[in-house]
């Protein structure tokens, strides 16, 4: 893969145990970077993937993740402080939220990286494959009104439509809810949320997800671990495999070619550049615990930041602050959104008779402008008369990562309120659904003074912090791929299909650069 030698740099702070070359580097292994790798390596580029998290890899045990409501010590990343402000607003928690915040303390190199702020509460995947072997599945696509709103008139939302939604719903393994699998009992919730839908009048529309449907009859029929039909497949993956996670598409696909390498539990701490345009990274490489074992120091060519809406903009706004890129713009570190994530939690009154509610989600609704979307679905601890249902929606306001000079590191700038047309919005869908429930239901809204933000998006804004189709201004050789393009939303949905889509195009017109 690359040429690697073995020597110690003696630099202090930045003391390495031994140093590489490589041509191409990517760090993180969610949608952006698996999505490069494959590209790279289908022209011909070999390529190294920097992952910090382990590798999460479906077993017959099928026991690869940890299971809510009964988390262990593979559930939380290493470091940081449980949510128990965030925990203690959801309603059927309650006095218990210490005691489950106790439960979750013991932390390793675990799938969730859960990131308090005074305001927000964010939520990163942490592993090969990123965000995708934590979320829900969905691929909605926004509407063009939307999507003209949201992103640079650069972008083509005729051209995405034709070209680029097509091909990343594909490589993705998009596929519709089937019919069949209404007609069980097992998911009675949908048929639920599908007639309140009708007859509140609003838009029906089948949720194309990521999974494969056949593994989820087999869960149905006892040949495979129950995971998604009951709940477990949102935050805490999906452990008989349904969930086709990137890792399992476009990394796997990559890896095939025998032209990408993916290092899990390598977590990059530096980035920087060399007086000859060479672009340095100081890597650490952990045991499962999260102990350092080695300290590494990467030199490559060209260097492509896939590391999420969260810590691609850290790294980005750290290297310009202590002088390691110090021409990146002022840009840098701007726009960055929560992509008008709302959560919401719906009582249904009389819930019929039946199993307990089965994922992924079959329904979504619109506003009829496009601008808000809700969902449903199950969630494992929630209990039958519970459905989650979450929401997006295009901000009023963004916030901003800029670099604390008391703390020597980077902080998010985001004010209470700035999702507050998009919670309006939501909710007003979420009320129409309710009333058109038989036997009546309510909505809650615990996240309603503390937003729990499971897709943080922007920081590196595409045609702002970048050109028009990554490369970072100021600066030969150095990209961002990834949900930190995005303009603090991805226009009403959730985005792992547009951002996918955004990345396909962007090296359709730079992959030459690496060749």
């Amino acid at each position: 893969m690359g040429n690697r030698r073995t020597t110690t740099t003696p630099t202090g702070r930045d003391r390495v145990d031994r140093e590489e070359q490589h041509g191409a580097v990517i760090i993180g292994s969610g949608v952006g970077g698996s999505v490069t790798a494959f590209r790279l390596a289908e022209a011909g580029v070999d390529n190294l993937v920097l992952e910090r998290g382990r590798r999460w890899p479906i077993t017959p045990a099928a026991d690869t993740f940890p299971r809510w409501p009964s988390p262990d010590k593979r559930l939380l990343w290493v470091g940081g402080r449980p949510p128990v402000p965030l925990l203690s607003q959801v309603p059927w928690l309650g006095s218990v939220a210490e005691e489950v915040a106790a439960k979750l303390l013991p932390r390793s190199t675990g799938l969730l990286d859960v990131l308090p702020h005074r305001n927000l509460t964010m939520v990163c995947g942490a592993g090969v494959g990123g965000g995708t072997l934590v979320y829900g599945g969905m691929l909605p696509q926004p509407r063009a009104e939307a999507f003209q709103r949201a992103f640079p008139p650069e972008l083509d939302y005729e051209e995405f439509d034709r070209t680029y939604y097509p091909r990343a719903r594909d490589r993705l393994g998009g596929t519709e809810f089937p019919d069949d699998l209404l007609a069980r009992s097992t998911y009675r919730s949908a048929e639920i949320w599908r007639d309140a839908l009708v007859d509140a009048g609003l838009p029906l529309e089948r949720v194309t997800n990521t999974y494969d449907f056949d593994v989820v009859r087999a869960e149905l029929n006892g040949t495979a671990r129950a995971s998604v039909t009951i709940g477990q497949y949102l935050f805490t993956g999906c452990n008989s495999g349904a969930k086709l996670s990137i890792d399992r598409t476009y990394l796997a696909r990559a890896e095939a070619t025998g032209r990408t390498e993916v290092r899990p539990l390598h977590e990059v701490t530096k980035i920087g550049q060399h007086p000859n345009g060479r672009y340095h990274l100081v890597v650490d490489h952990l045991d499962i615990r999260g102990t350092v074992l080695e300290r590494v120091g990467i030199t490559c060519d060209r260097l492509v930041l896939a590391a999420g809406g969260v810590h691609t903009p850290r790294m980005l706004v750290t290297a310009k602050a202590t002088g390691q890129l110090p021409r990146l713009n002022e840009f840098i570190g701007g726009q960055w959104g929560t992509n008008g994530d709302q959560m919401y939690a719906l009582k249904v009154k009389a819930m019929p008779a039946g199993g307990p509610h089965g994922g992924p989600p079959a329904f979504l609704t619109r506003s009829g402008d496009g601008m808000a979307l809700v969902t449903h679905g199950g969630a494992a601890g929630l209990g039958k008369s519970w459905m989650l249902c979450p929401g997006m929606g295009i901000p009023d306001r963004f916030g901003r990562w800029t670099w604390s000079t008391i703390t020597s590191r980077p902080r998010l700038e985001w004010a209470r309120g700035s999702d507050a047309s998009t919670r309006q919005a939501t909710r007003d869908l979420m009320r129409q659904v309710a009333r058109n429930i038989d036997g009546g239901a309510t909505v809650h809204d615990p996240f309603a003074t503390h937003p729990l933000v499971l897709h943080p998006l922007g920081g590196v804004v595409l045609n702002k912090a970048t050109d028009a189709y990554g490369r970072l201004h100021g600066y030969d050789g150095l990209y961002c791929l990834d949900s930190a393009l995005m303009p603090g939303c991805t226009a009403a949905v959730n985005p792992v299909l547009t951002i996918a889509a955004v990345v396909e195009r962007c090296l359709d017109h730079i992959v030459d650069d690496f060749t």
